[in-house]
C-alpha cells in the first residue's frame, strides 16, 4: 500500500482510492439492480464496466491487491456480458452484489484496517473473483 506521505491536494492516495470506490460503488449497486429487469442493456454494462474499471485502477495506485482481483473479475463479467458471451441472471447478479458489498467494505476502512482487514480475507476474495 502506499505511504502516508503520498497525496494529491491535501488528500492522501488511500483516501483518494476510498472516495474512487465509494462512488463507482454507488453506480454499481444501481447498475445491478437495474440489471434484473433488463439484463443485456448495453448502456447499463457499459456504466459497470467503467466503474468496476476506476475501481480497479485506483486500488491498483495504491496497491490494494485483492480489490483490484475482485473489481477486475467484475469487469470481464461485465464485458463477457457485453459481448453476449455471459448473461446476467439473478444468481450472477448476486455475486455481484457481493463483490460491490466487498469493495464498499474496504472502502470504509483507513490504510491501516484495510490491510489488516484484507490480510484476513484471502478465501472470500478467491471465492469473488471465481
Amino acid at each position: 500500500m502506499s505511504g502516508a506521505g503520498d497525496d494529491l491536494g491535501g488528500f492522501a492516495l488511500f483516501d483518494l482510492f476510498r472516495m474512487e470506490a465509494e462512488t463507482h460503488a454507488v453506480t454499481l449497486d444501481a447498475g445491478l439492480l437495474a440489471l434484473e429487469a433488463s439484463p443485456t442493456d448495453p448502456a447499463r454494462l457499459e456504466g459497470l464496466m467503467r466503474a468496476a474499471h476506476s475501481i480497479k485502477g485506483a486500488a491498483r495506485i495504491v496497491g490494494v491487491d485483492p480489490v483490484v482481483r475482485v473489481a477486475h473479475a467484475m469487469e470481464d463479467a461485465f464485458v463477457a456480458a457485453q459481448k453476449g458471451q455471459l448473461r446476467l441472471d439473478a444468481t450472477a447478479i448476486d455475486v455481484l452484489l457481493a463483490g460491490t458489498d466487498f469493495l464498499k467494505s474496504v472502502a470504509t476502512l483507513d490504510e491501516a484496517a484495510a490491510t489488516s482487514y484484507l490480510g484476513g480475507c484471502t478465501d472470500e476474495t478467491a471465492a469473488l473473483v471465481s
